[in-house]
């Protein structure tokens, strides 16, 4: 069965644009149009996470922040705020959301996200870390990577770009698309810092493998091939 997604907004030809790409990458979605009603339609129907689409002066994230926490679900369903233009970005990591965007925004971006965090590649285990390699695991949720049960130190740039490499295992990613996901959406960023970042992830990598698992491919992108 597929991950349900709460989406809280009241505008409901937004809801129904990214429903229809949310859907299309495998998740359910439900519209909830009363925000008081996110929480408990999240704990009825098991949502995974709550995308609420936050307005400017709008007090809605709190408000469901705070319900989370005091019904014990705010380790259970992921918060995520989608942010409108002149909205106060401070109030936004003051409701300690799991991960927020800021629209305009690429889907991209968030459906790496969902997928790290949730669900939905295709080379998760049962036991909730996405399998990499024998000796090496994905830890999307505590944001770590694991080799033989030590942790890799990564940048915070550097895990999101090996994300996005794992969501697409096997297929070359450009460096747009790797800008696209791991960098925000207001920074600059030439192609030449892609190689760079790439460049410290695959020596961290190596140094902890033992073997070089990123794959360039000239004049388009990197991939890194599961196995």
């Amino acid at each position: 069965m597929s991950e349900l997604l709460a989406i809280v907004s009241q505008d409901a030809d937004y809801y129904l644009m990214l429903s229809h790409i949310l859907e299309r990458a495998g998740y359910t979605t439900v519209l909830i149009d009363v925000p008081s009603e996110a929480v408990p339609v999240a704990a009825e129907r098991e949502a995974a996470a709550i995308i609420v689409d936050c307005q400017p002066g709008s007090q809605i994230l709190a408000d469901i922040a705070s319900n989370l926490l005091e019904r014990g679900l705010a380790s259970e369903v992921i918060l995520i705020a989608l942010v409108a233009e002149k909205t106060a970005y401070l109030d936004i990591l003051k409701t300690n959301v799991d991960e927020s965007f800021t629209r305009p925004m690429r889907p991209q971006r968030l459906l790496s996200y969902l997928n790290s965090v949730i669900g939905g590649s295709p080379n998760k285990t049962p036991g909730g870390l996405p399998r990499m390699f024998d000796d090496m695991k994905f830890d999307a949720g505590g944001r770590r990577v694991l080799v033989r049960g030590e942790p890799v130190n990564l940048s915070p740039i550097e895990f999101r770009l090996l994300s996005a490499l794992m969501d697409n295992a096997g297929r070359v990613l450009s460096r747009a698309e790797l800008i696209d996901i791991a960098w925000p959406q207001t920074a600059f960023v030439e192609p030449r810092t892609v190689d760079v970042h790439i460049g410290r992830l695959r020596r961290a990598l190596k140094r902890a493998l033992g073997r070089d698992v990123i794959r360039t491919v000239p004049k388009v992108g990197y991939a890194i091939d599961v196995a």
